[in-house]
């Protein structure tokens, strides 16, 4: 619904390296991630991607070779020491033995406006909130890699203003970053229950029939706010380090330019 990035994700979405990306890609937009002797060649437009992908920073550094280009491409999706040895196997040589990635200008347009919109850029659904008649939860990591708890902050409050008929709760769960919210050996103790209390708690709203926000005729709160939404964060690497990430990024992107010049 909405996206806050954090202050690396922000520099290599506003630097044109995706568009780049795309580019090199060709007609082929699927990346090959796994190469086993069976699987079909890898072109010299995919090498050159991965080669590149290799060069970008990011948070956490990994031995994993497939782990590293997604991180490179994408940005780190969790904190590998909430990740076990076997899911991050799974991950990296079974799961995800490619990386289509067509759909990856669309998500750069999304992440650049800081909310949803649509393939042209339009702001095309938060404009309908009427569709959107539901509970909902939001889960967010105390620990950003890649969007800010800020995101949920927002959608949390979007909902809570445009439908205020259901229960809508909020999380941040400290020491988790973006997909180990939900992959981390962890996640059943100190993410899971939330999701489980929130659904009981939406069912029995329904049954009961009860508005679980604002009584409109009181003005008063049934239910309190999140603490959450009181959460502070710090965004990336924070303002000391902004310039480094930037400069980084900033050669290369000069590197990838004049390698495009070389290969294609």
């Amino acid at each position: 619904m909405f996206f806050k990035l954090n202050a690396l994700s922000t520099v290599k979405m506003r630097l044109p390296l995706l568009p780049i990306s795309m580019l090199i890609l060709g007609n082929n937009k699927t990346l090959p991630l796994v190469e086993t002797s069976t699987s079909p060649p890898v072109s010299s437009r995919h090498r050159l991607l991965k080669l590149i992908a290799h060069l970008i920073p990011r948070y956490e550094r990994c031995s994993c070779s497939e782990c590293e280009v997604v991180s490179g491409i994408f940005g780190n999706a969790f904190w590998h020491e909430n990740i076990s040895p076997t899911v991050h196997q799974w991950l990296n040589k079974e799961s995800s033995t490619r990386l289509p990635m067509a759909a990856f200008p669309h998500l750069r347009k999304i992440c650049n406006s800081g909310f949803i919109v649509d393939s042209n850029g339009s702001n095309s659904y938060l404009i309908h909130p009427q569709r959107m008649a539901l509970p909902t939860l939001y889960i967010s990591g105390g620990r950003p890699l890649l969007v800010t708890p800020q995101t949920s902050f927002l959608a949390h409050k979007y909902m809570k203003l445009h439908q205020p008929g259901f229960r809508h709760e909020r999380v941040v769960v400290e020491g988790f970053g973006h997909s180990d919210l939900l992959i981390g050996e962890e996640s059943c103790e100190k993410v899971f229950p939330h999701i489980l209390s929130h659904i009981r708690s939406a069912n029995g709203d329904e049954q009961q029939g009860r508005n679980v926000h604002i009584n409109v005729a009181e003005g008063k709160k049934v239910f309190s706010d999140s603490e959450a939404d009181q959460y502070q964060y710090e965004e990336g690497f924070g303002i000391i380090t902004w310039f480094s990430p930037f400069v980084v990024l900033l050669l290369a992107f000069l590197l990838v330019s004049q390698l495009a010049r070389l290969f294609l």
